[in-house]
């Protein structure tokens, strides 16, 4: 916010001069063209400091390129009319300004007003809480930008986005949010450098200094700000130089270095008293008695507090001058407005006067070859215009149809890029279990047999070995099921091989295979699923799923526990696997499906790999359906294979 007051300032104080001339320019302008873009640029020079000025001046500036035809004028000025609307936060007004310009330059096919545009939608959508929209326009400009080649727009947009996810992240705490925004602002601070955009560069270098901030990493964090000090030395630009030792100042009283606080703050008073800014000295005055203070120094902390004060009811009688001095020019301007309008109508009516005179001498011979010879020029000028006309709309609907093409295509590609970084982190998770799952029992296999092999140990000892390594090859052996069952599924994943298959035989034939390990508890299986009932799904992935998810009931369940397995159609559809087991916490439900859960044993030692309920959630999903769970610690859990819409069914 404070590297937005230095940027209006810094506008403010420059205009004067750039005005003046312009002011002049108008009263010398004697075409309506000419005219017309005076005006345009006199709305782009007050925009920043007279919203209502520059809104007038553009009004101003449309009527005379509407009456021109110039549509590229017409837009422009309906730009800066919805930018002045913006800052006066009259939302109303600039969305629908920017959407007309938008609408235009489409059909001029305008690249980087296009870039413009749908930059500046994003910044109202951002301002009126719509924060995914405004991101939807920030990627839109992006994608102008790049077609245009337009670095510093690229630059721009990077660290709207950056800004965009670090906001988000502040709401959401996800880490992704957090990536996202680190990339963004990188990208930015890259593009800038490059482009040697100092300026550019600082604002990046202050966000970045935010979010390190905010993840408590304070060294990270100064850096990025003495980083931002250190560039601003070389720009002629002490506004700019003031507020960042000023943010530097605030961010060492935070840290209760009050003797570095002074010493920033009294570096900002400095170039604030050189400048002669009334504006910065009472800012940095009172930077500079907060020092003071957090160092126990009282007397000095009032002395600048009383030179803060005084500053400020200077600024106020400096400012109510200018405001009066303002409104004069203001004045005196439009009024040498309508005079020069009040002439230019006396000399047209003048100048008609003279012509229809001279109309009349010629005869009624003359002005009957007259009409005949306008309505034969006439009549070959609208069909002209006709073919020109319709030759104009044909091209028109080909270049909407186009542009709509370009956008599909964009949104296409980037869903595509979602999709290849969701399967990308899924991959990276299951490689880091075969990294260290497949890595440790095989390490104890080997290291035994070696030992056996050199005689180290007796064949009695072997034996006793033996079954703690069989157990972690069998832990072994069922994460490979799954992972060669996952893998297989990835190269036919645009090929689900959907079948009507019967519900209740597949249940059996899942509780067939993993008879010995519930026999073997004294689990009780129940089957509820109706015999007739069928559906229409991938019978393996649907296999899959039910395996790992009773397995899993299995294994948490103690002995003589029940398992039921059911279907419910009260409420969606969905296939129910209930136990009688240990429960889980709310926070461990919560936790469940985020990232790879180490295992904990079974209610008789026994392992996982921890990556079934990954998997088993990946696989519901290629059958359209999610992945339920609810459970409470002591009395069971029951996990869902949920279907929201319409499920392919039967039950005769």
């Amino acid at each position: 916010m404070q590297a937005l007051l230095v940027c209006l300032t810094a506008i403010f104080l420059q205009a004067p001069s750039l005005v003046d001339s312009l002011k002049k320019e108008v009263n010398k302008a004697s075409d309506p063209g000419s005219k017309a873009e005076v005006y345009y640029q006199l709305a782009r020079a007050y925009y920043a400091s007279d919203q209502d000025l520059a809104i007038s001046y553009s009004d101003s500036a449309f009527a005379l390129a509407e009456r021109l035809g110039n549509e590229k004028l017409k837009a422009n000025t309906l730009n800066i009319k919805g930018v002045s609307s913006l800052i006066k936060s009259d939302y109303e007004t600039a969305m629908k300004s920017h959407l007309d310009a938008l609408a235009i330059r489409e059909q001029l096919q305008d690249t980087v007003g296009l870039l413009e545009s749908h930059l500046n939608l994003g910044n109202i959508l951002y301002r009126t809480g719509s924060a995914r929209e405004a991101a939807v326009r920030y990627r839109k400009a992006l994608h102008y930008a790049r077609l245009s080649g337009n670095q510093r727009g690229q630059g721009l947009l990077f660290n709207n986005l950056g800004s965009y996810f670090k906001d988000l992240w502040a709401e959401t705490d996800d880490p992704s949010d957090l990536d996202s925004a680190r990339f963004y602002l990188l990208k930015a601070l890259e593009t800038k450098k490059s482009l040697g955009d100092s300026r550019g560069t600082i604002n990046t270098l202050n966000l970045l200094s935010e979010i390190e901030r905010m993840e408590k990493d304070l060294p990270e964090a100064e850096k990025y700000l003495k980083q931002a000090l250190e560039l601003s030395s070389g720009l002629e630009d002490l506004e700019l130089r003031i507020s960042l030792l000023s943010e530097l100042t605030e961010f060492n009283l935070e840290l209760g270095k009050g003797a570095e606080a002074l010493n920033f703050s009294k570096q900002a008073l400095n170039l604030a008293e050189g400048m002669k800014s009334l504006f910065h000295i009472s800012s940095a005055a009172g930077l500079v008695s907060s020092s003071y203070e957090a160092l126990g120094d009282y007397k000095n902390a009032l002395q600048f507090a009383k030179k803060k004060l005084q500053s400020i009811q200077e600024l106020r009688t400096e400012q109510n001058k200018e405001i009066t001095e303002e409104l004069l020019i203001k004045y005196e301007t439009e009024k040498k407005e309508l005079e020069n309008q009040r002439l230019t109508k006396e000399q047209e009516f003048l100048d008609l006067s003279i012509k229809r005179k001279n109309e009349l001498l010629l005869g009624a011979g003359v002005l009957l070859i007259g009409l005949v010879g306008t309505w034969i020029f006439q009549r070959r000028k609208n069909e002209q215009l006709a073919k020109a006309h319709k030759e104009t709309k044909s091209l028109l609907v080909q270049l909407q149809s186009k542009n709509e093409e370009i956008e599909n295509q964009a949104k296409k590609l980037h869903e595509s890029n979602l999709a290849l970084t969701e399967s990308n982190r899924i991959r990276q998770r299951l490689f880091s279990v075969l990294s260290h799952d497949l890595k440790t029992p095989l390490s104890s296999l080997s290291a035994i047999l070696d030992i056996w092999k050199k005689e180290l140990i007796s064949q009695t000892e072997l034996e006793e070995m033996l079954p703690k390594v069989t157990g972690q090859i069998s832990t072994v052996q069922s994460l490979m099921d799954n992972l060669l069952e996952w893998a297989q599924a990835e190269l036919d994943h645009s090929q689900i091989m959907n079948s009507s298959l019967n519900l209740r035989e597949t249940v059996e034939e899942v509780m067939s295979q993993l008879s010995s390990v519930w026999e073997s508890k004294e689990i009780t299986l129940v089957n509820q699923i109706p015999p007739s009932l069928t559906l229409v799904s991938d019978r393996d992935r649907l296999s899959f799923v039910l395996r790992n998810l009773i397995s899993n009931a299995i294994k948490y369940t103690p002995p003589s526990g029940v398992v039921t397995i059911f279907f419910d159609s009260t409420e969606g559809n969905r296939i129910g696997i209930k136990d009688t087991g240990v429960g889980m916490s709310k926070e461990k439900i919560d936790s469940l499906f985020k990232r790879r859960q180490f295992s904990q044993l079974g209610t008789q030692g026994e392992k996982g790999t921890g990556v079934g309920l990954l998997l088993c959630q990946e696989f519901s999903n290629s059958l359209g359906a999610s992945l339920e769970v609810e459970s409470e610690i002591g009395m069971g859990s029951t996990f869902s294979i949920k279907w929201d819409g319409d499920l392919n069914t039967k039950s005769s």
